[in-house]
């Protein structure tokens, strides 16, 4: 590897998106993979999950200890929400720049990502979803909310998938919240025959998750108007659709400042 290669770390090697990101830093020019860390597989060789191209590295259980000894400029975690922030916060206090792509923070959580990169001065991202598409859907969306204010969605995603509203889901209602120039239509009062048959409200706009085997990450943003519809979708089939927001989020994170939600900072800036 050139001097010049990002050191990339990834707490979460062993899950589904981790192995994902094993194998894409293991085979990307100008990164270098030198920490995994995993609290399941602890101590079996890289390459037993991240295929015969993952560098010569064993799998560790204990991240504070390994980012003592092993110098790096992004840590990638895909982990669970409870966890990914302490993760986050022992990158930061070593000067490393954490991306976190699992959803799920709290605002608090955000909160205190964001006086940590001021105190430390080094840069952090918290990416609901790395597909350049979905990027692109909440950037539609934001058009079409100026002029479409009344809007519903729909998130699909795999039955393992814990948190509902999904991160994209709920930072797409937030950008159609800001982005609106009038105020959502006046509703008849609802009677609910089932509660929640209405979803969950998030900057006025309906939120409905399902949880399905066969999905993987999909979205549908409906906008309605005067004798009109706007139908947006995004689908992911694939993790590898997320691979390349990855790489470009770790390539672009040092050269940020504070802690940064979102993806669109990368691709619109």
């Amino acid at each position: 590897m050139s001097d010049a290669s990002l050191r990339i770390g990834i707490v979460g090697a062993c899950g589904r998106m981790g192995q994902e990101v094993v194998r894409t830093f293991s085979n990307a020019p100008g990164f270098e993979l030198v920490l995994a860390v995993d609290r399941s597989n602890v101590g079996i060789h890289l390459r037993e999950i991240g295929g015969e191209k993952a560098p010569d590295l064993l799998i560790r259980d204990k991240l504070g200890a390994a980012l003592d000894d092993t110098p790096l400029d992004v840590l990638v975690d895909f982990t669970h929400p409870s966890a990914a922030a302490g993760h986050a916060l022992s990158a930061l206090r070593r000067k490393v720049s954490p991306i976190i792509g699992t959803t799920g923070l709290s605002n608090e959580n955000i909160r205190e990502l964001t006086l940590a990169c001021q105190e430390e001065e080094t840069a952090g991202m918290y990416v609901p979803n790395f597909a350049i598409g979905a990027v692109l859907m909440m950037k539609f969306c934001e058009i079409a909310a100026q002029w479409l204010p009344d809007a519903e969605i729909v998130e699909m995603h795999h039955d393992q998938k814990e948190d509902a509203p999904s991160g994209t889901a709920i930072r797409t209602a937030e950008v159609i919240g800001e982005a609106r120039s009038s105020r959502v239509s006046p509703k008849p009062r609802t009677i609910l025959k089932v509660e929640g048959a209405r979803g969950g409200l998030v900057s006025d706009t309906p939120i409905h998750s399902v949880r399905l085997k066969g999905l993987l990450a999909h979205q549908l943003v409906i906008f309605g108007g005067q004798g009109e519809v706007l139908s947006i979708r995004h689908d992911s089939m694939d993790r590898q659709s997320f691979m390349q927001g990855v790489k470009l989020c770790a390539s672009h994170v040092r050269s940020m400042s504070g802690f940064v939600v979102g993806m669109d900072k990368v691709l619109f800036a």
